[in-house]
């Protein structure tokens, strides 16, 4: 007895994505249907997400990493829980929120233990280039590369507190991509 085949059906979205050279993306849901459900704009969006993960690790972009809370940084890495506390706290390593609080991933670990020094001057350097940013109040502009000195640093407050910026300079090359929570 054969199988009775059925057609796949086709979903009620479209997606669009762009990845930039830098390894951020931009990513467009579109529904056909006026009203979609919650679990519909769900379905879409972890779709979507799986579908970027995927080629952002073909690209090189994203590497298989575990999640970690500061109880097992400092179990892998040595020093405190609070050590570790304090260093997200700070800014110094990046984070994820979840339900179960906030984790860490291997990689910015590994970042913050091989290059303290360099870690540690970059953040001092982003904190000043905002700085800047907020006192000019201007949408996009060019202001002095806390990194190199000169008044070359390229950015652009896409809203939301999204900024992002270069330094012209090629021998520099300081550039951020962050979220502005002091605006």
């Amino acid at each position: 007895m054969k199988k009775k085949e059925t057609k796949k059906e086709k979903p009620d979205y479209s997606t669009h994505g762009i990845m930039s050279s830098e390894g951020t993306v931009d990513l467009d849901i579109s529904f056909l249907k006026e009203k979609p459900s919650r679990e519909e704009k769900n379905q879409a969006l972890a779709g979507a997400l799986a579908q970027t993960y995927e080629a952002m690790f073909k690209e090189g972009y994203t590497s298989d990493t575990e999640f970690l809370s500061p109880r097992d940084m400092a179990a892998q890495y040595g020093s405190t829980r609070q050590y570790w506390q304090k260093l997200l706290d700070e800014g110094k390593i990046h984070y994820k929120d979840t339900s179960a609080g906030r984790i860490t991933t291997n990689l910015w670990v590994e970042g913050y233990l091989n290059n303290k020094e360099k870690v540690d001057e970059y953040l001092r350097n982003q904190r000043r280039v905002l700085k800047l940013i907020r006192d000019d109040g201007q949408q996009s502009g060019v202001v002095k590369c806390p990194a190199c000195g000169e008044q070359r640093f390229n950015y652009n407050d896409n809203g939301s507190y999204n900024i992002n910026g270069l330094c012209r300079n090629t021998s520099c090359n300081f550039r951020i991509h962050t979220i502005d929570d002091e605006n």
